[in-house]
């Protein structure tokens, strides 16, 4: 058995202290200096799997084509997911993104895609859009424009919902409120339209309130907007500067 000498045993317990702080440090530096799982979830939604969803919306010609509805739906609850599982219960709030203006360029809802199909006999669609101020007007806008300079608006109020506490006030609807994504976070958004005006050779044609009902932002940034409804309808909004 080897013997330390005092000298040599205070260079070898030096020795021994500098390789577990060296570990130690290696170990910090590691995670100081790896990319934030954060960074990286966001970069694959923004980079990776919101171009492939929009490929897919330009395949189905802006929803016309039902036959990319699944694959469509799978991309946008793919995106919902892993952003539900990105954010802490503190930044999980999509609603706070949703004031703007918006052009709808994805939906699964019939009424809409009927006006763009060649079963509408008069003036192609232009653009479709959406006015949207959640917090201070709580007003909501949807206009659908017409080659030629016709419109068709309809106006109604917004606010924003607590989904626990309207399944505990409606139990009985409990399945039905609960939204079309299983295990997802609800950010709700609750509209009464008011109001409804058809403008057609210049002219204004003021029509009745046409319904209520509820969206759910499924995902929310600086570009795009998705969303499911009370009708169970899907839709895409890009934002417009």
């Amino acid at each position: 058995m080897r013997i330390i000498s005092g000298a040599n045993k205070l260079y070898y317990y030096g020795y021994l202290l500098f390789l577990s702080s060296s570990a130690s440090s290696a170990f910090f530096l590691k995670d100081l200096f790896s990319p934030p799982k954060i960074n990286n979830i966001n970069s694959n939604i923004k980079n990776v799997l919101l171009p492939e969803l929009y490929s897919l919306i330009v395949a189905s010609n802006n929803g016309l084509d039902t036959s990319y509805e699944t694959k469509i739906k799978e991309k946008m609850i793919e995106i919902s997911k892993l952003r539900n599982d990105n954010n802490g219960d503190d930044d999980n709030d999509q609603r706070e993104s949703l004031s703007g203006r918006w052009e709808l360029i994805y939906t699964t809802e019939k009424e809409i895609n009927f006006f763009k199909t060649s079963l509408w006999p008069f003036a192609d669609v232009s653009s479709i859009t959406q006015n949207l101020d959640l917090y201070n007007t709580q007003k909501i806008n949807n206009i659908i424009e017409f080659e030629g300079g016709g419109q068709f608006i309809v106006a109604g109020t917004c606010t924003a919902v607590d989904v626990e506490n309207e399944n505990e006030n409606n139990d009985d609807n409990k399945n039905e409120n609960n939204g079309n994504v299983e295990d997802e976070e609800f950010d709700r958004v609750a509209f009464e339209f008011t109001g409804a005006t058809a403008i057609v050779w210049d002219k204004e044609i003021n029509l009745p309130p046409i319904g209520a009902g509820w969206f759910d932002t499924m995902f929310c940034n600086d570009e795009y907007r998705l969303s499911n409804d009370s009708r169970q309808d899907w839709s895409v909004f890009r934002r417009i500067e």
